[in-house]
């Protein structure tokens, strides 16, 4: 990591130039200068000053959130070396949605385990904007999910479409409209459940204006809006509230098992939604990993899955 950034994490997290000199070693004057190139490099001020110490900006909250994912990187990269000095064979770590985890992922990982014994393998369940993550920072090798637009230019990712589906409106089995036709036009009235929400930890991701509507908060004032990043808290909250979650009609199975249902939507938007394998451009991907994408592919060949469409 760039020693005037690690220089900058640590006054902003202690406060005061001096107490970060003695921590990286350095003088006063080195990290007095360094922050000064950093500001003038960005043209903005990073730190308000005072007696009271180092407070960062709006500008150096912005730099220090991005310079804290760097240096979790580098911390990521060091223990994966440290990893295979220790072993000759490290972990499988990939990523799926929610959706396909129960669906089949789960079997894959089953079969994998059975035919590749001691192999660890884990997996990350988790929204698509958390699985990107994980894959840019390292934790997982590849992420199987939704299509994500907006990402950001410099982020390396490469997407392979697998499949297509649409999406359904999920409700707890209590639901005021469950039991009748309705039009989209009438969930307007009820809260809107998102399990996939954009936060600041997405920030260098995706180009959050150009996000799709099901990660981010609705623009219309009159709807209200719940989120969490947990499925089962979602199950919880859609049987405790009227909430709607939006969702791939292929888990309306899954979701009947928690008396979660389908609404019988007239209107329901037919638009179809790429699922596919994300992986990092940047980065070689090992036999290992290629054999479980492969199968992945085999699978959706050979199984003939509700609502989905082989691409």
């Amino acid at each position: 990591m760039d020693r005037r950034l690690r220089q900058f994490l640590a006054v902003a997290e202690t406060g005061n130039v001096s107490v970060a000199a003695e921590l990286l070693h350095v003088t006063q004057p080195t990290i007095s200068v360094n922050l000064q190139k950093l500001e003038d490099e960005h043209g903005v001020k990073l730190f308000d000053r005072s007696s009271r110490g180092m407070k960062l900006t709006d500008f150096g909250e912005v730099l220090y959130e991005h310079a804290k994912v760097m240096s979790r990187v580098g911390e990521h990269a060091k223990a994966e070396i440290r990893q295979l000095k220790a072993s000759h064979e490290k972990a499988v770590r990939i990523g799926t949605g929610f959706s396909w985890w129960s669906l089949f992922m789960k079997d894959l990982v089953s079969d994998f385990q059975k035919d590749n014994a001691g192999t660890s393998i884990h997996v990350d369940v988790c929204s698509s904007l958390d699985g990107l993550r994980s894959l840019m920072i390292g934790d997982i090798s590849f992420f199987l999910g939704t299509k994500v637009e907006g990402l950001s230019e410099t982020s390396g990712f490469v997407f392979e479409p697998l499949f297509e589906v649409s999406d359904g409106y999920f409700v707890g089995e209590h639901h005021p409209l469950v039991g009748r036709s309705c039009a989209t036009n009438d969930l307007t009235s009820y809260p809107k459940l998102s399990v996939s929400a954009f936060g600041n930890r997405h920030i260098g991701i995706v180009d959050r204006d150009s996000l799709d509507p099901s990660f981010s908060r609705p623009k219309s004032s009159a709807m209200s809006f719940v989120s969490t990043n947990s499925m089962f808290a979602g199950i919880d909250l859609l049987k405790e509230t009227n909430a709607v979650l939006t969702y791939p009609i292929p888990t309306k199975s899954f979701f009947e098992d928690f008396q979660i249902v389908m609404l019988d939507v007239t209107d329901i938007p037919t638009k179809q939604i790429p699922i596919g394998i994300y992986s990092l451009g940047t980065k070689t991907v090992e036999d290992r990993v290629l054999s479980l994408q492969s199968t992945v592919r085999h699978i959706l060949r050979e199984r003939q899955l509700p609502d989905i469409k082989i691409l």
